[in-house]
């Protein structure tokens, strides 16, 4: 019996990332990549309960690794480390930091960590295995974590905005250079949703943006996850940005 593909998550230990390593695990093997080891040990441990325990191989099915990818030496590295874990299928870039601030009081040190992590990571790790998919020859299917704030913008998040914005630059011109190889490149821009990042959104605010939501809601970290399966199985589709944002940017 051939071995299940490899999908990679990074930040894959908590929030979108976690929901998309669920959505993936029943046909997939897991590496999850993120710079809390607790994090991860405990998203590991939760993803392999979810297994079939009559599985002999379910201890197999899920794997770690700890990268600070604020760093970009630490991105390179990771990208390195997961080649080297054996041939990827599916990558998906879900690491990612938001920290609002308005330009003009944000200093250099806020600025490139929001640019490092959101952006240069997603480039860094990518390269690395883009470079292993195509020596492998068998295709591969990327997807980058976006943001409608990337396309629409957001008063306070100019800066993080600019990094979801190049990741959507990235991600289609990516696309044209590798699909003669059979790879898809694909990006998905969330609206507002649950997760520990925006848990700290004040009730006002959280009312203001509900409102500003066809859809009447923040949307979940599965319905992420699904939208990134879907990428993963649509075989006819690559450069394309899916906005999951219930309407806000209608």
């Amino acid at each position: 019996m051939a071995p299940l593909p490899v999908a990679v998550i990074t930040g894959g230990s908590r929030g979108i990332g976690l929901a998309v390593a669920r959505a993936f695990l029943p046909t997939h093997r897991i590496v999850l990549v993120a710079r809390t080891p607790a994090h991860l040990e405990t998203a590991s441990a939760s993803l392999t309960a979810s297994l079939n325990r009559t599985d002999a191989a379910s201890s197999d099915r899920v794997r770690c690794l700890v990268a600070d990818l604020s760093s970009i030496t630490a991105a390179k590295h990771a990208g390195d480390e997961i080649v080297a874990m054996g041939d990827t299928e599916v990558l998906v870039n879900s690491a990612g930091v938001a920290t609002d601030a308005p330009l003009i009081v944000s200093n250099m040190d806020h600025i490139q960590g929001v640019l490092d992590t959101n952006l240069t990571a997603t480039i860094m790790v990518t390269r690395a295995v883009a470079k292993s998919m195509v020596r492998r020859k068998k295709g591969g299917c990327i997807v980058n974590i976006s943001s409608v704030a990337g396309i629409k913008g957001n008063s306070g998040q100019s800066v993080y905005s600019a990094s979801k914005a190049g990741v959507i630059g990235f991600t289609k011109s990516l696309s044209r250079e590798l699909g003669s190889r059979g790879i898809r490149v694909n990006a998905i821009a969330p609206g507002y949703v649950d997760t520990d990042m925006t848990s700290s959104i004040p009730s006002v605010k959280r009312a203001e943006y509900v409102a500003a939501t066809p859809l009447g809601r923040f949307g979940t970290p599965e319905e992420i996850g699904h939208a990134a399966l879907f990428l993963s199985q649509a075989t006819y589709i690559t450069g394309q940005c899916l906005v999951v944002d219930g309407g806000l940017s209608a």
